[in-house]
């Protein structure tokens, strides 16, 4: 009967950390977006981060610390089921951690769901060495009545620690910022007699050139098209950095059908293919996927000559591309503020770093930050029933990519991240 009654603990144990494990990997890995990709494989700079006083850095290191409490006390648990002694338990507990936390770093690393960082693998394993802490001085304070409680305590550790992730997660408007990693145009795309001919450029920043494969994807599936590398040293010339992008040109071909609109895929060796953003049909590329027949009723140059890089009528605002400058177009429904204190963000990225602002590099920044009040830089004019502001896409740096939205009392109320189109 003895042993009848342990059986059913351990399963109870090992059902409910099947279950953690599961809930870990969803929120880590299967419920984010895609994310820009830049792997920290320096241990311990998190931590040292939060030492100088960066606190948004210490929430995160404390949030991953109790993401894995439960797991060490889950496990801890399951291996009492089995008479384990304590030292065999904290090699087991270690172990476990560290394997469990390596398959989340890799997948989102392969899955680009998040970052790859050492100090991730450290700060699980902590927090599964405080939830075997935390089970030994339980089992120690409460004796054998403590195993009468211990599977309700698992599963009150494990619910507190998830709210406490939880609500220590990032609150702020989320956007694929993938557009960081990889620079992607399309110069020329016509679709004659079922079959599409496109040329243009494709590489990865900071990365040595390699092969690509491209597809086109639509409701019944995507289209694998034949692709031929060519020489683009005018690319090489303007993102001029200590890579050697000569190699990124490309022309690529496949049979298609002509009533339909695709959007185009990347994927290079060892990672998950990509949505470019970009979208070609008969009637040639457009970067809304759909929208861009949807054109504002509104006679501008800009309008019809321009360029859509970002369209969310959720939140009335669209941004288009012309002759060197971003125009932001807004309808009558956007969410201006009465003191004329409508902040747009607008930062840039740059393969040349070196030369950004002066106060940008003295604060350590690797990126520009030049946004400003929507109605500093309104454009005066008859637009109807539209506002429009105006900057400029500055020239003194090679621009790799763009994010921009409105900016709220310190917070992102949304964002779009996009790359301008390169006219070399």
């Amino acid at each position: 009967m003895k042993g009848t009654i342990l059986e059913k603990k351990h399963s109870r144990s090992l059902f409910i950390l099947i279950i953690y494990i599961f809930t870990v990997l969803w929120f880590t890995v299967f419920s984010r977006r895609n994310h820009f990709q830049a792997p920290r494989f320096d241990l311990f700079w998190s931590y040292k981060k939060w030492l100088s006083g960066d606190s948004d850095i210490g929430r995160e290191i404390l949030g991953n610390i109790a993401m894995f409490i439960p797991f060490g006390f889950l496990i801890s648990s399951a291996l009492k089921d089995r008479c384990c002694s304590r030292w065999k338990t904290f090699t087991v507990v270690v172990a476990s951690a560290v394997l469990q936390s390596l398959t989340v770093e890799v997948l989102q690393l392969v899955l680009m769901r998040g970052l790859f960082e050492w100090d991730d693998v450290f700060s699980n394993t902590s927090g599964a060495l405080i939830g075997m802490l935390i089970f030994f001085i339980l089992e120690k304070a409460s004796g054998k009545h403590f195993r009468a409680l211990e599977t309700s305590v698992g599963i009150l550790i494990a619910v507190f620690c998830i709210v406490i992730v939880c609500g220590n997660g990032n609150t702020e408007a989320q956007a694929d910022d993938t557009s960081r990693m990889y620079c992607f145009q399309v110069e020329s795309a016509g679709i004659h007699d079922g079959v599409i001919n496109m040329t243009g450029f494709a590489f990865r920043y900071e990365q040595p050139m390699t092969d690509f494969d491209l597809f086109l994807r639509s409701e019944k599936g995507d289209v694998k098209l034949e692709v031929q590398m060519v020489e683009r040293p005018d690319v090489n010339d303007y993102f001029g950095c200590d890579h050697d992008y000569s190699r990124s040109g490309f022309m690529a071909t496949g049979e298609v059908d002509e009533d339909k609109e695709y959007e185009i895929i990347i994927k290079w060796p060892w990672l998950i293919g990509l949505s470019t953003g970009v979208f070609v049909s008969d009637a040639g590329v457009n970067y809304a996927g759909g929208n861009e027949t949807t054109r504002i009723d509104l006679d501008a140059d800009f309008i019809e000559k321009g360029v859509l890089r970002v369209w969310r009528p959720d939140y009335h605002c669209f941004v288009y591309q012309y002759q060197g400058f971003l125009y932001w177009v807004v309808d009558s429904d956007f969410d201006f503020e009465d003191d004329g204190s409508t902040y747009i963000q607008y930062q840039l990225w740059t393969t040349q770093t070196d030369r950004l602002p002066e106060n940008r590099l003295e604060k350590g920044y690797l990126w520009d930050n030049i946004g400003g009040y929507f109605e500093k830089y309104e454009v005066q004019g008859d637009f109807g029933r539209y506002r429009v502001m105006k900057r400029k896409l500055p020239m003194e740096y090679a621009i790799t990519s763009i994010v921009t939205g409105y900016y709220k009392n310190g917070r992102w109320i949304w964002k779009e991240y996009f790359r301008p189109y390169y006219e070399l």
